[in-house]
């Protein structure tokens, strides 16, 4: 005798005896507009929280108010590229010494850790 459990069931798809096209099958019911919008996971929800913080932090370096009169567009990009300018000047007379501090430690380790695992490397 014969096993028939390992057999697949065939998949019969409906078909419309007039047209001889295939019916449609039931579909998810639609969500509504607030619900396809609004359905976020928790990591879209921290990205948005993340661009926030940074979009605000670019405003108050700025010192954006709303309720300042002729706000001037050109002048505000002036004042962020100024900014920014010395913002990266500022790393680069600061951060080279917490660089190095960190390098001092973290190099000799890493090639450590590579000289020890150069045998089981292809």
């Amino acid at each position: 005798m014969t096993d028939t459990s390992s057999v697949e069931e065939p998949v019969v798809t409906p078909v419309d005896s007039t047209t001889g096209e295939p019916k449609e099958t039931s579909r998810a019911p639609k969500r509504s507009l607030a619900s396809r919008l609004f359905s976020v996971g928790p990591w879209t929800v921290l990205q948005l929280i993340a661009l926030s913080i940074v979009v605000g932090l670019f405003l108050l370096a700025l010192d954006f108010s709303p309720e300042r009169q002729g706000i001037n567009l050109g002048g505000a990009a002036w004042e962020l590229v100024q900014t920014l300018f010395s913002a990266f000047l500022w790393i680069v007379k600061t951060f080279w010494k917490p660089l190095l501090a960190g390098a001092a430690v973290v190099l000799p380790l890493w090639l450590l850790w590579r000289l020890v695992s150069l045998p089981f490397r292809k």
